[in-house]
């Protein structure tokens, strides 16, 4: 849509909120022009800043980092899923895959949810460049001597995540890095939540002691 018709709103409503209050929260804002037959939901960050005197507390702006797309398919995602829209991105997504998805570049979006996966991982244990892919998420998630598994689990549960996550890794990543990959929006979308899943694993995993295992 063109900016002369983005600017003729019929209506909108915020319908939910990724990390309401905070420096960069993500609203789920329902749309609709008056052009359009049907209405639209837009994904986006905001930025926090200091309101005036004559406002009541902080205001927020929407970024360019977003994007929109009717709303009978937000409900596929959602129907499919069963999940609260507030619990799909993690930030990281939001900015390494919004634009890419916004423009279509379906398999550019998956490969950029994994490869923040992988750099986030690097960057967490201060793994060398040259320890990349399944050899750098079994460093960190090995469940015998990873350097971010959670010792308090079942040894059960700690190969089930290690082969999960360098599963889905393998699996969704790849494919998309040697050959062309049909892939639509809701598809697209499907891996990126995992994606999305496995980051806030990562955010919230503990560095071990070298001798914790």
């Amino acid at each position: 849509m063109n900016d002369e018709v983005e600017a003729k709103i019929e209506f909108q409503k915020v319908i939910g909120e990724a990390n309401p209050g905070g420096y960069q929260p993500v609203r789920f804002t329902q749309v609709k022009y008056k052009a359009s037959p049907t209405a639209h939901i837009d994904i986006r960050q905001f930025q926090r800043a200091p309101g005036n005197e004559e406002d009541d507390g902080d205001k927020y702006y929407p970024t360019k980092k977003g994007f929109r797309f009717p709303e009978r398919e937000f409900r596929r995602v959602v129907e499919k899923y069963a999940l609260l829209p507030e619990t799909y991105v993690h930030a990281l997504i939001v900015e390494k895959c919004f634009s890419l998805l916004n423009s279509q570049e379906f398999e550019s979006a998956v490969l950029q949810a994994f490869k923040a996966i992988e750099t986030s991982v690097r960057k967490k244990i201060g793994a060398p460049p040259e320890l990349f892919g399944t050899r750098l998420l079994r460093k960190a998630f090995n469940p015998d001597t990873g350097v971010l598994t959670n010792y308090g689990i079942p040894k059960s549960e700690r190969d089930a995540f290690c082969n999960y996550i360098c599963g889905a890794f393998s699996y969704y990543r790849n494919p998309s890095s040697h050959r062309d990959i049909d892939m639509d929006f809701v598809g697209a979308f499907d891996k990126i939540v995992v994606a999305s899943d496995l980051l806030k694993t990562i955010e919230s995993s503990e560095l071990n002691d070298s001798n914790q295992a």
